[in-house]
């Protein structure tokens, strides 16, 4: 209904320009019709009364023609009046319904944001507890890791010591190169590793690419926000210079419309951010998964290396008692033998002098041997031969199993160099990914600082215990010091009961006009801001 007043005041007072205005330009035709008409008469009396009749004639056509001119004039001021004040007033009821359009779209997105910051922040919540269960978990295995790695380092070293007692007995040259073929089976499980390994690292250098390409979008998408902003202050701005001539009322609206617009910014950009640490942590949470699967891979690795070695030892361990229960077999066979049948010659496989050798055939049962005719000559020679050659056979065949062994350790140890090389550098690019996603992390986290936050609880509390809830989590209860952010209910503060120092916001009520003054006693959901 104000506006309507104005408009009809505006109306009444532009036509009263236009009357003016025409009544000025009235004046001036009538003067210009009083000078012609002077100049008339004083050409009619320079040339005489001869020619009066004919200046009388004419003094009337004219005047005639000036009055239809002037009526003329008039009626088209008349029309062009009224067209544009139709038009304008056409203009004002658009923009008023307009106004109103915006008003409750501002509304509607303020009402969506909010609940979507409320999810957001239910989903950092849950990402932050995973990631500190994810972690605890990885400290356990990096401790179980080292517990393994010194068991396997204390095997490898029992392991040394039994290899050494194996070489030295001739007879396990097969078991030998059964265990250069269980070598080689595991150069190829090393090597099944490493491609394990490299495929990995594609998959945190894939993921490195997604976070970096998620990143260009969202900054792509906060520059769009931000020309927005730029485009909606501009047209805000001019609306506002073409409302300046309207009334107070008109001028508090829109206020308040740019007061929601910021507001509405101020969302979105919170909005954004959010979503990007939604995406940090949920980019950590997949690399700590990626680590604690890794880790359980390599765990899986040692306990089966450990339970190999451990194997091997007691079966190097069975060996040497095996051979050590023949060997005694075989002594006493041989003492037996030499009390059965004295002309048995027996050859020691150590060199003595003649006093210890005959000591040493004596404990063993036997004596050193005497040559007393050609038969045993012959015999002890061809005995002596034969054992030579055994023996020349035994060191040939001990030499190319040494170096047989010799090649494929060789070969092992580069193979096995060479896997700690990539294992490194796989290590270090994945040390250099972690580091990169801390300190984006840690940008992310000083860019959130700088902004302030709001939160609306979703329990029922009282004044002072909303209050205490918010200083326990670093932040307090909204203050609203400005008297035009204040929206009250018409009627309201009231203070009813005398004790009412708390402020409520009723949502069945207009937007502008939710608030009630209620008791801090009574139990609310609060907002608070950081």
């Amino acid at each position: 209904m104000e506006l309507v007043g104005v408009n009809k005041n505006d109306n009444h007072e532009t036509c009263s320009k236009y009357n003016e205005m025409g009544l000025d330009r009235a004046g001036d035709i009538y003067a210009n019709q009083g000078r012609n008409l002077s100049q008339t008469e004083a050409r009619a009396q320079n040339r005489g009364l001869s020619v009066g009749n004919k200046c009388v004639v004419l003094s009337t056509v004219c005047i005639s023609f000036m009055c239809i001119l002037l009526v003329a004039a008039i009626v088209v001021l008349h029309i062009k009046l009224t067209a544009e004040r139709e038009i304008q007033a056409t203009h004002m009821l658009q923009s008023g319904s307009r106004d109103q359009a915006e008003k409750a779209q501002l509304q509607n997105s303020f009402n969506s944001l909010s609940q979507k910051k409320l999810e957001l922040e239910t989903r950092v919540n849950d990402l932050t507890a995973e990631k500190s269960q994810l972690q605890s978990n990885f400290n356990s295995l990096s401790q179980k890791k080292l517990e393994l790695e010194t068991r396997v380092n204390d095997l490898t070293a029992e392991k040394t010591q039994l290899q050494s007692n194996f070489n030295s007995l001739s007879q396990k040259k097969l078991e030998l190169e059964t265990r250069v073929n269980d070598l080689t089976t595991r150069k190829s499980q090393l090597e099944t590793r490493v491609n394990g390994l490299t495929a990995e690292k594609s998959q945190l250098q894939s993921n490195f690419n997604s976070l970096s390409q998620k990143k260009l979008e969202l900054e792509t998408r906060v520059n769009d926000l931000t020309t927005r902003k730029s485009q909606l202050e501009t047209r805000v701005n001019g609306l506002t210079a073409e409302k300046s001539q309207l009334q107070s009322n008109f001028n508090s609206l829109s206020q308040k419309k740019l007061e929601l617009e910021t507001r509405v910014n101020d969302l979105t950009t919170r909005k954004s951010q959010l979503e990007t640490r939604v995406n940090g942590l949920t980019a950590e949470k997949s690399q700590l998964q990626s680590n604690f699967n890794s880790l359980s891979q390599k765990k899986l690795e040692l306990e089966t290396r450990v339970n190999d070695l451990t194997a091997e030892k007691r079966q190097l361990q069975n060996s040497l008692n095996s051979l050590s229960q023949k060997k005694l077999e075989l002594e006493t066979e041989l003492t037996k033998l030499s009390e059965q049948a004295t002309g048995c010659l027996f050859t020691s496989n150590e060199e003595k002098s003649w006093s210890d050798s005959r000591q040493y055939c004596r404990d063993h049962g036997g004596d050193l041997v005497i040559i007393n005719s050609e038969e045993k000559q012959h015999i002890t020679i061809t005995a002596e031969r034969d054992l030579i050659k055994s023996y020349k056979n035994t060191v040939e065949e001990f030499n190319q199993t040494i170096n047989s062994l010799q090649d494929n350790y060789t070969d092992l140890m580069n193979e096995k160099h060479q896997l700690q090389n990539n294992f490194s550098s796989l290590s270090q690019k994945k040390l250099e990914l972690e580091t990169r996603v801390t300190s984006l992390s840690e940008e992310l986290k000083k860019e959130a600082s700088k902004q302030r936050w709001f939160f609306m609880s979703n329990e029922l509390k009282s004044w002072s215990d909303s209050r205490q809830y918010c200083r326990d989590r670093g932040a307090d209860l909204v203050i609203i010091n400005s008297e035009e952010k204040q929206f009250w209910f018409d009627g309201e503060p009231n203070n009813q009961g005398g004790n009412e120092d708390c402020i409520e916001l009723n949502y069945n009520r207009e937007i502008l006009k939710s608030w009630d003054d209620e008791s801090c006693s009574v139990k609310k959901k609060g907002i608070f801001e950081k």
